[in-house]
């Protein structure tokens, strides 16, 4: 894994973004991306890009709607996350569905697609403290209890809507990073993981189950307490195994799709 590198925002995309460079296909003044994602759906439900066939390039679209890379970048992020489509090294942007999802769809096979999938993960934080860890957390973390690790508590949005589709819970131990210097009312996963772990995370361990969800956690999700629950946990290892982070994610049942792909040699 490599750091990102920071560079001078791009002053003409900032603007675009924003919805103040308009085309076309801008509705209601509203953000430039968001008309261009507005557009590939309706292309996307039309057939014009049936299911299982590729999205123009991004140059390729960049053109066909006079718009900057960043700008179509979003939109895709938009529609990955709407989960009409796929991003994929080496081969584009596939689409899998001609209708928008009210799930939250992660399509993950290998390391880089879980970096995409960080990248693309925008949290807002609800809470910032240091705690000891439980005996009960400490086990489903794989780390010593009593211990004090930084504990951050945020919501996922679909989209650009206000309904929160995830709860995520992000444990640091502040022995190998402090994170809390970092914190802002919405952060990227991946931006802390870069910024805070760079190239020492040498393993990545994935763990799904099914509870009741927590009331505590219910009343983020706007859901009853005890209703159906998915649970991602996340545990990242630098070298000698040594946790350095760890996330647990919680989605309602209705809200959450995994796809995993396998190739056979």
């Amino acid at each position: 894994m490599t750091r990102s590198s920071e560079r001078a925002p791009d002053p003409a995309a900032a603007r675009e973004a924003r919805g103040q460079a308009t085309g076309p296909d801008d509705e209601a003044g509203g953000p430039r991306y968001k008309s261009i994602y507005q557009q590939l759906a309706r292309d996307i439900g039309s057939g014009r890009y049936p299911v299982m066939t590729l999205l123009p390039t991004e140059h390729e679209l960049c053109e066909q709607f006079g718009a900057s890379r960043h700008t179509i970048r979003e939109a895709i992020r938009m529609l990955t996350v709407a989960g009409m489509v796929s991003r994929r090294p080496g081969v584009g942007t596939r689409v899998e569905t001609a209708h928008a999802s009210t799930r939250f769809t992660q399509r993950i096979s290998q390391f880089p697609d879980l970096l995409q999938y960080a990248r693309n993960a925008a949290l807002l934080v609800q809470d910032v403290r240091t705690i000891k860890l439980t005996k009960r957390l400490a086990e489903s973390l794989g780390a010593e209890a009593g211990q004090p690790w930084l504990h951050i508590n945020s919501i996922k949005t679909l989209g650009d809507q206000d309904t929160p589709v995830a709860c995520t819970l992000i444990y640091a131990d502040p022995a190998h990073s402090d994170l809390r210097a970092d914190i802002q009312p919405r952060i990227s996963l991946l931006r802390l993981i870069e910024d805070h772990f760079g190239n020492r995370i040498h393993e990545v361990n994935q763990e799904f189950s099914a509870t009741p969800i927590a009331a505590g956690i219910a009343r983020q999700l706007q859901v009853e307490p005890q209703t159906a629950g998915f649970v991602i946990t996340r545990r990242y290892y630098g070298s000698g195994g040594v946790l350095l982070l760890a996330t647990i994610t919680t989605f309602p049942h209705d809200k959450m799709k995994y796809s995993m792909s396998l190739n056979v040699a």
